[in-house]
């Protein structure tokens, strides 16, 4: 009996259609193609991008090699600046001063254009600047010599003749100690002079002055027939008489004399009426003004003479002790006292 045939079963060996060897050959091929083409495209880019780096590189050495140069040179032309510049210190203390002020803005400039130069700008101008900077310092700094100069000869001219003035003061100064000396001497001998002679002048007043002795004073009762009688009680005495005789007095000189009679009451006041004749004359030995009451005069002839004063006020006088005192050229020449009841 003969088996029957499966056909569901499946058979090995036997190509299936649409999926024959060339095909796949052919898919194996693509894409082995496009994996070279991407890495050839990967390793071009990597070649072009190394490329780029290397040259990005050798710009940025480049660029740091002339950053380094031109600091350099900016560091060279500065220090060359200064070192001139302060060459030029020592003279006096104004150029020392301007030096300083010039330094100071080298330095702001160097700054500047050290900031110019990493931004990578052009520094050139700047530095070309700078440099013509010094030197317009230098041009400045020679003209300051040349004044100062100019200055310190007119300086040396002033001080010979400070010291020529200064030698001419010291001798006219000399020269007036001497005659302020002289003058204070004359003064001082003169002072002396005066002084002597106002002694002598004084002591020669003093010497006229015409002296007098034996003091009366005599209070009266004038009756109304003028006839006058003394009295002792002060109610009823109208008039004082007082009469002195004069001593000899070769030294005055002839003539008439005033003698001034001043008479103090109980209470020590002047008895004084200036219609009567009163009045105020100079104490020359106390220096200083006196009141007197009346006044007696003579005609002297350097002897004794009698003289008299009278003082009738047309008042009552009061109880107590008078004190009456004579002067004569200034001087007191007598005194003496009396008493009413």
């Amino acid at each position: 009996m003969s088996t029957p045939t499966n056909f569901n079963q499946p058979s090995y060996g036997a190509p299936t259609p649409g999926n024959t060897p060339n095909d796949n050959s052919k898919r194996l091929l693509t894409i082995a193609g496009i994996a070279i083409a991407v890495l050839l495209g990967l390793s071009i880019f990597l070649m072009i991008s190394k490329y780029k780096d290397s040259k990005s590189l050798q710009a940025t050495t480049l660029e740091l090699n002339e950053q380094k140069q031109a600091f350099a040179e900016l560091d060279t032309k500065y220090n060359d600046a200064v070192a001139q510049l302060e060459q030029q210190k020592g003279l006096n203390a104004q150029l020392d001063e301007k030096i300083n002020q010039q330094l100071q803005q080298l330095e702001q400039n160097k700054t500047q254009i050290e900031t110019m130069i990493r931004e990578n700008r052009d520094y050139r101008t700047a530095l070309g600047r700078m440099e013509s900077q010094k030197k317009q310092y230098l041009a400045e700094i020679e003209k300051l010599k040349e004044e100062n100069g100019l200055l310190t000869a007119q300086n040396t001219e002033l001080t010979g003749q400070v010291g020529t003035l200064s030698s001419s003061l010291t001798e006219t100064q000399t020269r007036l100690a001497e005659e302020s000396t002289a003058k204070a001497a004359l003064i001082s001998e003169k002072t002396k002079i005066e002084t002597d002679l106002k002694v002598a002048s004084k002591k020669a007043d003093i010497g006229s002055a015409i002296k007098v002795r034996n003091i009366t004073i005599k209070a009266v009762d004038v009756r109304s027939n003028g006839k006058e009688k003394e009295k002792s009680r002060a109610s009823k005495v109208d008039k004082l008489n007082i009469c002195f005789v004069t001593e000899a007095n070769e030294v005055a000189d002839a003539g008439e004399e005033i003698f001034y009679i001043a008479i103090a009451d109980p209470t020590g006041a002047t008895l004084a009426i200036e219609s009567l004749g009163s009045g105020v004359a100079l104490d020359k030995r106390q220096e200083q003004d006196f009141r007197y009451t009346t006044t007696a005069t003579c005609n002297y002839a350097n002897g004794e003479t009698n003289v008299c004063g009278g003082w009738q006020p047309g008042q009552n006088f009061i109880k107590g002790k008078y004190e009456v005192k004579i002067f004569n050229k200034g001087y007191l020449v007598g005194s003496g006292s009396f008493n009413l009841k």
